[in-house]
């Protein structure tokens, strides 16, 4: 399993990835959220723990952006020197899964960390490895699409537009009610609007040329979407 620390202090991330060392959590360790979210563009991690106080950017905005682009599927959570009820509140509030005040110790740690590797150990088959559909190949860990027919053209796909995707290519066929997608892509707990999931269709349509190589993906009835079978 690979894990995200954003930790800005050398001791502290020294004391995280010891912690870890006799556990399936392989670590990668960034001190700024800069190089951090360069690490995010390229790997999409099963877990992130991330430091309160950072020197480019404050841990509540690194939260926001993470779960701005990447909904509630990556559990975080917040490490922070100062011990403050109010800065708990404010981090679960933002989407954080956890909150632990520093110093932690290894024990705590160790268990709490694991506790959330099993919770996302549990995540539904669909969230995980790699498909096929038509002559597309997707790698979830890698966020990536391949067009085997045409391997030079490349897809940019926003993380919510790969979720999308995803999980309609691993449903084939099948109606999906907007409720449904609306809570695997942007979480649960998600307020957002009908229109934008339609906006988000269509991205996908155009930037796959879905229309051009014979996948119809149609809105039914307007209350949901299927994604058919390429013919052949």
């Amino acid at each position: 399993m690979r894990g995200f620390l954003l930790e800005d202090d050398p001791r502290h991330a020294a004391h995280v990835i010891d912690c870890l060392a006799a556990t399936d959590i392989e670590i990668s360790h960034f001190s700024t959220a800069g190089a951090f979210f360069k690490g995010l563009a390229a790997a999409t991690p099963q877990m992130i723990v991330l430091d309160w106080g950072l020197p480019d950017l404050n841990g509540f905005e690194v939260l926001r952006k993470v779960r701005e682009h990447h909904g509630l599927r990556i559990p975080i959570v917040m490490l922070t020197s100062v011990d403050s009820e109010d800065l708990v509140v404010a981090a679960l509030e933002a989407g954080a899964d956890d909150f632990l005040t520093k110093p932690v110790a290894r024990p705590v740690l160790r268990a709490r960390l694991q506790a959330l590797a099993r919770r996302v150990s549990q995540v539904p088959v669909i969230y995980r490895g790699r498909l096929t559909f038509g002559s597309f190949h997707l790698d979830y860990a890698g966020q990536s699409v391949v067009d085997v027919d045409a391997p030079e053209e490349r897809f940019a796909l926003t993380p919510r537009e790969f979720d999308l995707i995803w999980l309609l290519m691993n449903n084939p066929d099948r109606f999906i009610p907007r409720a449904e997608l609306l809570a695997a892509v942007w979480g649960k707990a998600s307020e957002v609007a009908t229109h934008t999931l339609a906006q988000h269709v269509h991205a996908v349509r155009k930037k796959l040329g879905l229309a051009r190589r014979g996948i119809r993906l149609v809105a039914v009835y307007g209350s949901g979407y299927r994604l058919e079978s390429p013919a052949g």
